[in-house]
């Protein structure tokens, strides 16, 4: 059986936004899709996030993986240090950069700098990820629309820029998000 490991974001928990819904509807369809709960979700950091998922995910040959915000640099940044092969990756909201409303504290600020400043090896990931979509809003209030061409060119991701101006989040009422299971039935 295939496994998919949906990954959530900054602030989140497996319970919130869309990520329960996710994993229900690709078991309906004869996925096994696990939502880990990513440690300090207030302050995550690339090796806590990065270890927990080679801890849930190491042991699977060829998984596919979804993630929202920052879980999508989680799971790139874990394709590059594992070496480990994906059959897909979607990525949805995924930044590179930040425009300054994501950052509501100081705290924020730290805890993005590391994410920000830390290099993704491309080259590395693109060899080992299998195909990779990527969902973004044309107007989200924290990531740069302009970022999808990073992940078209650096991944050579199929792009899906929704006209709305929202982030995905169970605040912007997603507790459903179907533009990811068509895209991920897409990939696969």
């Amino acid at each position: 059986m295939v496994h998919v490991f949906i990954i959530h974001g900054w602030g989140a928990s497996p319970e919130k936004e869309w990520y329960r819904w996710l994993a229900m509807k690709l078991e309906q369809r004869g996925f096994t899709a696990t939502v880990p709960r990513m440690p300090n979700p207030e302050r995550p950091s690339i090796n806590e996030w990065t270890a927990k998922l080679a801890e849930v995910a190491g042991s699977e040959a060829k998984p596919y993986f979804v993630g929202h915000s920052i879980g999508c640099q989680t799971i790139l940044r874990y394709i590059e240090r594992s070496g480990k092969p994906a059959s897909g990756v979607l990525l949805v909201a995924p930044w590179l950069h930040l425009k300054e409303a994501a950052y509501e504290t100081e705290q924020d600020r730290e805890t993005a700098r590391e994410w920000l400043s830390t290099p993704i090896d491309f080259k590395a990931v693109r060899k080992r990820m299998g195909s990779c979509r990527v969902i973004m809003a044309r107007d989200d209030p924290f990531v740069p629309v302009e970022d999808s061409e990073i992940f078209r060119k650096e991944l050579g991701a199929s792009i899906n820029i929704m006209p709305v101006k929202l982030h995905f989040t169970a605040e912007d009422g997603y507790s459903e998000l179907h533009a990811a299971l068509n895209e991920f039935m897409k990939m696969v």
